[in-house]
């Protein structure tokens, strides 16, 4: 459903299963974290496309963008910290593996086909390439130093600071 062209995030998105269907379901599922800012996962989205279409019929494919906010739980759950993170999840929703950062087809294909044969040792499991996009703070939220206290003369002050009378 790739208007055309290569399979783009959007049409993978568009195509996937709802997570919570594919938790329910009594199949496999690879969860992919994405965004569409994300160059390595619109890179990744033909080889993604190419692995669904051959395991569709027996493994779900869900797509999480990142970005919206509703997946909070699951990045927490999942430990999402580099994109595109994507969790192998057996029939009954534990995690057997991931695989984060760019990544050859033969990986996921190869994970992809033991998750469909009920193997729970995958082949290539928490695999960590060099290449993944941070995933930062949501843009609007500061950070604050952990050892910060309130200044009346506005802003934090740090315990380092000369100005700091903890």
């Amino acid at each position: 459903s790739s208007l055309g062209g290569a399979p783009t995030l959007a049409s993978l998105e568009k195509d996937a299963i709802p997570l919570d269907v594919a938790l329910r379901n009594g199949r496999p599922t690879v969860l992919e974290f994405y965004a569409d800012w994300c160059e390595v996962c619109k890179e990744s989205a033909p080889v993604v496309y190419d692995v669904e279409k051959k395991f569709g019929e027996k493994i779900n494919f869900v797509m999480l963008n990142i970005d919206n906010t509703k997946w909070g739980g699951e990045i927490d759950q999942y430990g999402v910290d580099g994109i595109p993170h994507i969790v192998f999840l057996d029939d009954e929703g534990k995690s057997e593996g991931m695989v984060v950062g760019k990544f050859p087809k033969q990986v996921l294909e190869a994970n992809v086909a033991a998750l469909s044969e009920g193997k729970t040792s995958l082949p290539y499991a928490k695999v960590r390439e060099g290449v993944a996009s941070p995933v930062s703070a949501p843009a609007g939220i500061a950070e604050t130093p952990g050892s910060a206290v309130d200044d009346p003369r506005g802003g934090a002050v740090s315990s380092a600071d000369p100005r700091f009378h903890g």
